[in-house]
């Protein structure tokens, strides 16, 4: 279990993206157990959403699912923490080594960055 982050950084939206997560089963996504969640805040390397699903004391893998920007990214994850909130919970969850998934999603970020400063800037100008 990691327990310090070791990342450059983590991004924290605004307002919850809604996202997908499904539990591996027997080395199998099993697509008929698919769940919603907010994802409140990512990193290249794990990310922390909020459920009212009940994950358990040690959950499964989770197949993830969720757009930052325009594409949508598909990760496995392993839930290292868990704390309980209102009517769910919050899990911290960890990619483990996935070095392309890491790079698309700061490309990801990256775009998604630039399209709210412009946007930023335009409301700036017309105000």
């Amino acid at each position: 279990m990691i327990f310090k982050r070791q990342e450059g950084f983590r991004f924290k939206f605004e307002e919850p993206v809604k996202m997908t997560f499904a539990i591996y089963e027997n080395g199998r996504v099993n697509n008929s157990q698919t769940a919603m969640a907010d994802l409140l805040d990512v990193s290249p390397r794990g990310l922390k959403m909020f459920t009212e699903v009940d994950l358990g004391v040690n959950p499964p893998p989770l197949d993830l699912r969720f757009i930052l920007d325009t594409r949508e990214i598909r990760a496995y994850g392993e839930v290292i923490w868990s704390r309980p909130f209102a009517n769910g919970k919050y899990y911290g969850v960890y990619f483990n080594n996935q070095g392309p998934l890491e790079d698309f999603i700061v490309e990801e970020l990256k775009s998604r960055r630039k399209k709210e400063a412009a946007e930023a800037k335009m409301k700036k100008i017309d105000s």
